[in-house]
């Protein structure tokens, strides 16, 4: 998933619009029920975390910054030109590429759900284009609408869970559950910016957190992978290790 900005905002967050440095698991489950046509709020048990495994890797570097927006209040198509009295500036925290003339925001995701037919139909929105991806719904955006967003689809991997402790270079940000110790290797090849983000997993019925619905992650913002000791990853016949967020 790939575009110039983002938005994640933190649900904490009141006067300043606060953003996590990836997209939540929340987030990206609403990206894949949009794709397939589901409704608002309509999703949250077919995407369960006994339902559907999410893992995500930050793949170029990333800050943020922050800036005061300008909001307009809209309730009528006619107000688009700023016509409705209320407008309000609040202070926005964005994700932007290292270099943003020529950087974009680069997330790598691996999605497993145990309905085939669910895989079935995202496979074929993600092949139907040479370049982009096709959609029963919406159009993808990076947390906000306003900051446009695009998928490329990648390959299919077989993996192998592993759920003994094993020291392993994890692609993915990393649950920190799993993690029995970190193995950072300090040399001019291995760079690491660790940040640790309590993020949102799931949602019940009513849009509130579940009992397992929030998870800390340890979160590289430098596009290199995370030397651990975890109890628990996916080896993918590629070779790659990952965790799920959960």
């Amino acid at each position: 998933m790939q575009g110039k900005m983002a938005h994640f905002r933190r649900y904490y967050s009141n006067s300043s619009a606060l953003s996590y440095s990836i997209p939540p698991r929340t987030t990206i489950i609403g990206i894949l029920a949009g794709l397939l046509g589901y409704k608002r709020d309509s999703y949250y048990d077919l995407f369960a975390l006994d339902q559907c495994k999410i893992a995500m890797a930050n793949c170029s570097p990333i800050k943020k910054q922050m800036q005061k927006m300008n909001l307009l209040k809209i309730e009528r198509p006619n107000e688009f030109n700023g016509s409705n009295e209320y407008h309000s500036q609040t202070p926005t925290e964005l994700i932007l590429p290292q270099n943003i003339r020529t950087g974009i925001i680069d997330y790598h995701i691996w999605v497993y759900h145990k309905d085939p037919k669910v895989m079935e139909i995202l496979e074929q929105l993600f092949r139907s284009t040479s370049y982009g991806f096709s959609s029963y719904g919406i159009s993808l955006a990076l947390g906000t609408a306003c900051h446009l967003g695009w998928l490329k689809f990648e390959s299919e991997w077989e993996g192998e869970y592993k759920n003994i402790p094993e020291s392993v270079h994890v692609e993915s940000v990393i649950p920190a559950k799993y993690v029995e110790r970190l193995e950072v290797e300090v040399d001019k090849q291995h760079e690491y910016r660790l940040v640790k983000e309590d993020l949102p997993l799931e949602f019940d019925q009513g849009r509130r957190l579940t009992e397992h619905g929030k998870g800390n992650m340890i979160i590289n913002l430098i596009p290199y992978p995370i030397k651990a000791i975890v109890t628990s990853h996916v080896k993918l016949n590629n070779g790659q290790a990952i965790t799920w967020m959960e």
